[in-house]
Formats: C-alpha cells, structure tokens, sequence
C-alpha cells in the first residue's frame, strides 16, 4: 500500500495501532524535513506503549553499514519489547547483491520488528519497490514544483506559527520563504527564533523577519546561478564568497543553487522534448518575455547533461557539508569551480 502525503500516513498509523502495523514500512521524500517528520511519527506511534522506547530503536545507515548487519538486527528476538524499529537511512544505496538479500527478508520478516527503509528516492520500476509496496507501507512524497513548493512551505509556516501561539500573515509567510529558501529545516529554526523574538506579541510581522532572520539575497543568488550557467568563474567565486561572508548558511546557498539548477534542467527536457516557449511558461507562470529568454538561453548553452551532473555535484556538496568538517568557504568554492569547468 502507498500513501502521497505526511497526514495520510498518519491517519494509516493511528488505525493501525496498537496491533496491526505493518512489517515493512519504506519512507521516500527528497527533503530531509519531510523524512525526518515521517520517521519521528512512526517512532512516536509504534513505540508509543514500550516502557523504553529508546532500546526498541536501531538505526543503520546502508552506506555505512552492511545489510548483513542489518538483517542480523532484525532477526533477533524482542524479549523485552512488544515492537522493535529497525531503521535503514540511505536505503537507495543498497548495491543489487544487498538489494535482494532485502526483498528475500521482505517474504518472511520478523514480526516481532519493524523494518523502516529511508532513502530521497527509489525506483518505481526496481523489484526492491515493487515487493515493499506489495508487502508493506510506502510514503512516497513526490517533489513539487519551486512555485509549489513556495505556496506549501508558506501555508506550512503559517500552521506551525498558530501552534506556538503566535499569528503570522500569508504575506509574511511568503517574505520569509523568500528570504531564506525552501529548506523546511531552516524555516522551522528561524520561525522558532521569531517565537522568542517577539515574546509575549501575539504577531511576527515582516519587521521581525528582516531584523531576526539570516537571508540569502535572491537577486545575488541568482546572478551567482547566472554566472555559473555562463561558466564565468570568476565572477560565481567572487558572489559565492560574498554571500558567505554576509552570513548565509552555506546549506541555504546550495539550496538557492540546487533550485535553479533544477528549474534550468526541467526546461531543457521541455526543450528537448519538442516543447515550445509557451509551454515552459505554462509550468512556470512567472517566466515571460526577457525572463523566459534568458532561462531558454541558459538551458541550452549549459546543455542537460551538464545540468543533470550539476544537481548530483550540488548534493554531493551538501552531504559533504552535513557530515564533515570541511570549511564551508571551501566547499563553496569547490562546487563553484566543478559547475563551471568545461569537464
């Protein structure tokens, strides 16, 4: 069974409860916010009756560790629970020999545990999809388009907002997506600062935003897409080093960069795919005349493989940021040298 959205998958775990949860659950979602909101709900929910919630949780991460590892883990008996969660990050990264040691577990799991499988993404077409659909839960959350993505983080804001008794208007909402990107975990950190800014003011006004909240300058950011397009070096060194010294996360930026990437690289499909100017604006309203042109224009002089490269160098980039020590300023400049190299 498949479920689309956050609030499904809920409303299947609250039914399920205490007795019927499944033995295969498989959470697919490209946002880290959105993974990690699934998964805190299904550790809330399955271990909500275990007196130590905290021992009837296991944690793997398959590009660390070996599924043998894993499956030695679920085959053990839970003496001291009703229901254990054995959690696998980075499931996407099973090599096909784990792969299918893992569909073989998926034909007799043990009862007693809960097999939960996180990964960005997984192919619809692989037999490790198939059978965990067949055989157990997916939440499969599909990405949204930037548009929508800004309308849904907006409303979101605004929900989260009236949850910690504070209101906050739509335009508000928006100035602040605007401002800081579409990074879920982000926004949620800088709504949570604002809280605390305002103190016992039922409202956060745009005012708080601009004098609270961290941004990345978006006419800055996208001359930085700009440069990189046109594979000018120097100038996407000079603006990259810049917004990291006015304070931006470097998270944030490569969000920022990831985004027009994403948006140039679904343009060159439309292009390729016999599409016409209007069709593009079609899917994205904002783009007419000059804009458009100029989005055509960077489409196909920085060509769809090197745009497809490009979104892999920026999340390899963002792993690395994420898991390791390496100064930021380095990474940034690293990342901008690799997207305007000829190679």
């Amino acid at each position: 069974m498949k479920y689309n959205n956050l609030r499904a998958f809920e409303k299947h775990l609250e039914g399920a409860a205490p007795q019927h949860f499944s033995d295969i659950y498989m959470i697919l979602a490209k946002e880290d916010y959105e993974r990690k909101s699934a998964l805190d709900l299904l550790i809330k929910i399955v271990l909500k009756k275990e007196v130590s919630p905290d021992l009837c949780l296991q944690i793997f991460d398959a590009e660390k560790h070996t599924v043998d590892n894993v499956l030695s883990e679920l085959e053990m008996l839970a003496f001291f629970a009703k229901k254990r969660l054995i959690v696998v990050h980075n499931a996407d990264k099973f090599e096909k020999a784990s792969a299918l040691k893992m569909e073989s577990y998926f034909n007799v799991p043990n009862r007693s545990a809960c097999l939960v499988l996180i990964a960005p993404s997984v192919n619809r077409a692989t037999n490790f999809y198939k059978k965990a659909e067949k055989v157990g839960i997916i939440l499969d959350i599909a990405e949204e388009k930037p548009w929508e993505r800004e309308k849904s983080l907006a409303d979101w804001l605004g929900t989260a907002a009236l949850a910690e008794g504070k209101q906050i208007e739509q335009s508000t909402c928006r100035a602040l997506v605007k401002q800081l990107g579409t990074d879920q975990c982000l926004l949620q950190q800088e709504l949570l600062k604002l809280v605390c800014y305002v103190g016992q003011r039922a409202s956060i006004t745009e005012k708080d935003v601009s004098t609270i909240c961290g941004s990345v300058n978006s006419e800055n950011a996208w001359q930085l897409g700009e440069a990189i397009f046109r594979r000018d070096v120097a100038t996407a060194l000079r603006i990259s080093k810049a917004l990291l010294n006015d304070g931006v996360a470097l998270i944030a930026l490569l969000r920022q960069i990831r985004s027009q990437f994403q948006t140039e690289f679904n343009i060159c499909s439309i292009l390729m795919q016999g599409g016409s100017g209007d069709e593009i604006s079609r899917e994205y309203p904002y783009m007419k005349g000059q804009i458009l042109e100029r989005h055509i224009q960077n489409a196909r002089s920085y060509g769809m493989l090197s745009l497809k490269e490009g979104l892999l160098k920026v999340d390899q980039t963002e792993l690395q940021a994420k898991n390791s020590s390496v100064d930021p300023d380095f990474l940034a400049e690293m990342l901008v040298i690799k997207l305007t190299s000829n190679k």
